[in-house]
């Protein structure tokens, strides 16, 4: 049980992992000064996003699905994933530039997600 929780909980992270790489990103962008900064900005982070980034974190993804169905590593990767999702969260609610019900609504998955893991993070130990 605690397996596919996890697995379901990294599955529905991954939007809002990258929603909040997204507006780390913009932030990025806006603070540039200048064209020429701006287009540096954006050509590093585009390239380095086409050479590693993206290998990097569908790798990094799997091994965290990975582990937790390994039962030795299901604590850890519970902690991964609560900080991950916690850490989203942080980011998309203090750039977003508005508070509505409907982000409410919208970001209600990514607490669930946070709340579970630090759940199966906090459980004793032990097949479920």
């Amino acid at each position: 049980m605690k397996a596919l929780l996890h697995g379901v909980g990294a599955v529905v992270l991954v939007p809002y992992f990258a929603l909040a790489l997204f507006f780390l990103f913009i932030g990025e962008v806006a603070r540039a000064k200048g064209l020429w900064a701006l287009l540096d900005v954006a050509l590093f982070h585009v390239s380095w996003f086409a050479l590693w980034g993206l290998y990097a974190f569908a790798i990094l993804w799997v091994c965290l699905v990975a582990t937790g169905f390994v039962p030795s590593f299901q604590r850890a990767s519970s902690l991964c994933l609560c900080l991950l999702a916690a850490a989203s969260l942080l980011v998309v609610v203090s750039l977003s530039a508005t508070r509505s019900v409907g982000e409410v609504i919208f970001l209600l998955p990514c607490v669930a997600v946070a709340a579970t893991s630090a759940w199966l993070f906090l459980s004793p130990g032990g097949r479920q």
